[in-house]
């Protein structure tokens, strides 16, 4: 678990008003539930009372009604706000549902946690989608850390174009970008080779823009002129029991009917301009050599030095 920090958990059509949702944010276990205004809130997924799941339970007007004794906890402050078998003289007792900071922006649902104080902007803000958009959510095996590794070892084995091939040549270094890792890597589009004259020609490349603390994550496929194709948004966070919850958006530019025959159809025909890999490939993926994911490793580690002595410095 990471200090205070915004996450992407759901999308926002996911969650519909008058329902939960069970997610997992940083680690921890979180029910979502949006009111019969569309508001979304979140308590952690324990019910104080008896620490049964909260996410099953049912949306009421004062909150969240957890199943098992039917207590109901605010959303916003995580009060408890009824307690169906008290007595007309009996005091609802000071029980409180862990609570989280929620924001809802560009079709994410972020909640806030590990830190008393909100700060920071949210991940989603930068998503913003120009053509037919391309969603969904998934649990892969493997965990998060490692996730963002691969991310940057080998992109192909989370993440595909379809007609396009993702090469191992690296063009340049890996490049910081505030808290985020640039790196790109040269493409080609499949059927043509990857012979050294094409790739110098005519290249694609795909850019991979991945987090040195957090989960937000931007896969690029561009054209020579580095003019966008496909954007891909992949919110990631560490879920249960050594996996990776993660939720995406992405859409093709309007650059992206251009290309071989085979490419422009699957535009003509709406197919998806990506896929996020759901079943790894284990033998692939231990098979990389860990290179530019060392630069995150310290990258991150350095960030975390840095907040600690900010921290300090406050004190």
């Amino acid at each position: 678990m990471t200090s205070g920090q915004w996450w992407i958990v759901a999308l926002s059509g996911q969650l519909a008003p008058g329902k939960t949702l069970a997610v997992v944010c940083d680690g921890r276990e979180v029910a979502l539930f949006r009111d019969a205004n569309g508001t979304a809130f979140a308590l952690e997924d324990r019910c104080p009372h008896r620490r049964v799941l909260l996410s099953p339970g049912q949306v009421r007007p004062g909150g969240l009604q957890c199943p098992y004794h039917g207590w109901t906890f605010d959303g916003a402050s995580g009060r408890c706000t009824d307690i169906p078998n008290l007595r007309r003289d009996e005091k609802i007792p000071p029980a409180m549902a862990q609570a989280y900071p929620v924001g809802e922006l560009n079709g994410f649902i972020h909640v806030y946690a590990g830190g008393a104080a909100v700060q920071g902007t949210l991940p989603g803000v930068s998503y913003r989608p120009a053509g037919r958009e391309y969603t969904g959510s998934a649990v892969v095996p493997i965990a998060f850390d490692d996730y963002l590794d691969v991310m940057l070892d080998g992109p192909e084995c989370l993440v595909d174009f379809p007609g396009v091939t993702i090469t191992d040549f690296f063009l340049g270094d890996p490049r910081r970008d505030g808290r985020h890792l640039l790196l790109d890597r040269g493409a080609v589009w499949q059927g043509r080779g990857p012979g050294p004259a094409f790739v110098r020609d005519h290249p694609l490349l795909v850019r991979a823009r991945v987090p040195l603390s957090g989960g937000d994550i931007v896969m690029a496929l561009l054209d020579a002129a580095e003019r966008p194709l496909v954007t891909l948004f992949i919110a990631a966070t560490a879920g249960r029991r050594g996996t990776t919850s993660l939720v995406w958006r992405g859409f093709a530019h309007a650059h992206a009917h251009m290309g071989p025959p085979g490419w422009r159809l699957r535009r003509l025909a709406g197919a998806p301009p990506f896929t996020v890999r759901t079943a790894l490939d284990g033998r692939a993926i231990a098979a990389l050599v860990a290179a530019p994911s060392r630069e995150r490793r310290t990258g991150a580690a350095s960030g975390i030095d840095e907040e600690k002595e900010c921290l300090h410095a406050q004190r």
